[in-house]
């Protein structure tokens, strides 16, 4: 699956799809929850498209920026799970994941 691909089911919130390996899941996750802030008014499109960049660029990227995305990501999914939103912390525990299987160094929380 492509990430426009991605991005497009991300913004319509479907749920994540089956088949994808970590770094698509990753991206899913990311771009669904920065199309949420969007839709929400937490972030504007001058955020937006910055972070969705990122987002697709997540592979190549260094691991500080890494640790920055995923930081920022972790922490937005962990305040929509303490709203009750169950597929928040389900993708919370995932980004955990992804950051301590990158051997990034230091701790999410």
């Amino acid at each position: 699956m492509t990430f426009e691909e991605l991005k497009k089911r991300a913004y319509h919130d479907h749920p994540i799809p089956d088949g994808l390996n970590k770094t698509e899941r990753l991206q899913y996750i990311a771009a669904r929850r920065i199309y949420a802030g969007y839709k929400s008014g937490e972030i504007d499109r001058t955020e937006a498209e910055p972070m969705l960049g990122k987002v697709q660029e997540y592979p190549r990227l260094m691991a500080a920026e890494k640790r920055a995305l995923l930081r920022y990501l972790f922490a937005l999914l962990c305040e929509d799970a303490g709203c009750g939103m169950q597929s928040a912390l389900d993708d919370s525990k995932f980004v955990a994941r992804v950051y301590s299987s990158e051997n990034l160094k230091g701790s999410l929380a």
